[in-house]
């Protein structure tokens, strides 16, 4: 089912570009670096690590988005959290507001059981508001499957789980100055044993130039938590950034 979807939306895309005639290809690089932590010692010796890299390619009806993230953080010499998560996502838009997407992702988190998880989504989307640049907003319907090896009690799973589902996405922004600017982005997959909801909440804060204030928060709430975990994973960030 996941690759006859994933074969129909490329499908489409070629049509599409078949049949376009565009007088002018426009060919486009953006991102930022993001980084973030702190370190205490005396009486408490703790250290954490915060990191975000995105990068946006476009070319013509093209959208193609990498997002990585990485954080660690120590407490008295012992690592209490390492996770790491890529993203990759390719975005074509049609006219009249509408597009489809692929999205891949990666993600390890080991302290919530979760030695590696893989993730494959295809689906379609609508802008809802294409026509002007101080807010957007994104609505997501798509279908996809989650391989995951979990760690049970301190062992890595040789079985792998397999959990196919429906994927829903809300993606928002909001320029309220011209340096400010606050984003959301609400994401579901649901249909198996092992739904979960993400949320991420961001204000970006201008400083000068191209340098930027961060501030994030996010939360990972699972609705069948492995034994011993909590059903939500919750965090919040503070980054120093530099876009590009």
């Amino acid at each position: 089912m996941l690759f006859r979807l994933i074969t129909v939306i490329f499908a489409l895309m070629i049509v599409q570009m078949t049949y376009a005639e565009e007088a002018k290809v426009e060919n486009t690089l953006s991102g930022s670096i993001e980084v973030g932590g702190d370190n205490t010692v005396g009486n408490s010796e703790n250290s954490s690590f915060d990191a975000k890299i995105e990068l946006e390619h476009g070319y013509g009806s093209w959208v193609n988005q990498l997002t990585f993230k990485a954080a660690q953080k120590h407490d008295s010499g012992s690592l209490t959290e390492d996770k790491y998560n890529t993203l990759l996502k390719s975005i074509y838009n049609f006219p009249y507001q509408l597009y489809v997407f692929v999205h891949l992702g990666y993600r390890e988190d080991s302290f919530s059981g979760i030695y590696y998880e893989k993730t494959y989504i295809g689906g379609f989307g609508y802008h809802a508001f294409a026509d002007t640049d101080k807010y957007g907003l994104d609505f997501e319907l798509g279908y996809g499957q989650r391989v995951t090896k979990k760690i049970v009690n301190g062992f890595i799973r040789a079985k792998l789980d397999y959990d196919p589902g429906t994927h829903i996405g809300i993606i928002g922004s909001y320029h309220f100055s011209e340096g400010d600017v606050v984003k959301a982005s609400v994401s579901a997959e649901l249909g198996n044993d092992d739904d979960f909801i993400k949320q991420e909440y961001t204000w970006e804060h201008k400083l000068f130039d191209a340098l930027q204030l961060v501030v994030s928060y996010e939360s990972l709430t699972l609705t069948n938590p492995g034994v011993g975990k909590q059903k939500t994973d919750a965090k919040t960030s503070y980054r120093l950034g530099y876009s590009f």
